[in-house]
């Protein structure tokens, strides 16, 4: 499925919320799941891969 604007809106969504002082051990799995429902939802470009991966570094090793 492609939809640029809601893969671009949805990413800068998670990388602004992953970035808050607010983020807890327990909400980096609400927040990986998060991440990773969009890449499984949607066809990517290179650069919202790209995007994502450095999203998911910042949440850490998965815990789940």
């Amino acid at each position: 499925m492609h939809a640029r604007h809601v893969v671009e809106a949805e990413l800068e969504h998670l990388d602004w919320a992953t970035q808050q002082p607010a983020l807890e051990l327990f909400a980096a799995g609400y927040w990986r799941r998060r991440v990773l429902a969009v890449k499984g939802r949607f066809e990517l470009t290179e650069r919202q891969l790209a995007r994502l991966e450095k999203i998911l570094q910042r949440l850490g090793p998965c815990t789940d």
